[in-house]
């Protein structure tokens, strides 16, 4: 047993490899704490029950698959941006397969909110680089937009389209892009 207490992240560290290598309804305390070679109940001192340990690890996973930097980068055209995002978070995806889907039925209703919330605030972050990717490509035709179709309404539905892509686990997205394309030159 190991006589100095772990760190939060060290408990963390572990749960996002038992998730890749189980999924996350494999994750539990007793487990983790083997895994962390500490007691159960110094476990408890970080995460007083499983739905807080499980929320941690669900926040700690979307860092890990979101571990890049979302502000535009200058000269990208809005296509560019999107596979940048595809190419960064496929090698998440790939550690983590099914997380998107598995990971809100592990909780009890009220915990489920607090897990899609977490999901939600990262695809938020795509969507505000997205939405700044898009103002900021010069190439864009000015009557590619109106008001029954947004930029807001385009970034929507090709973060879709991206999710999907990702879920399925595409090894490229050329059809989305090529949509881009079309759509707004």
């Amino acid at each position: 047993m190991n006589t100095i207490v772990t760190s939060k992240e060290a408990i963390l560290r572990v749960c996002r490899e038992l998730v890749s290598e189980n999924g996350l309804l494999a994750l539990n305390m007793r487990t983790v704490a083997q895994r962390c070679n500490v007691a159960l109940g110094s476990l408890y001192n970080y995460f007083p029950s499983k739905n807080d340990l499980t929320l941690a690890a669900i926040e700690s996973v979307w860092q890990d698959i979101f571990h890049m930097d979302h502000s535009c980068r200058i000269g990208d055209t809005f296509p560019d941006y999107v596979q940048w995002i595809f190419e960064s978070v496929q090698p998440g995806m790939t550690e983590y397969p099914n997380f998107f889907t598995a990971h809100s039925i592990s909780f009890a209703s009220n915990e489920k909110d607090k897990a899609r919330q977490t999901m939600e605030h990262y695809f938020q972050h795509m969507k505000i680089g997205m939405c700044h990717a898009l103002e900021s490509d010069i190439h864009v035709r000015s009557d590619a937009f109106d008001a029954t179709f947004t930029q807001t309404d385009f970034v929507d539905f090709t973060l879709s389209g991206l999710l999907s892509l990702l879920m399925q686990h595409r090894s490229n997205c050329s059809v989305l892009l090529e949509i881009i394309r079309r759509t707004i030159y």
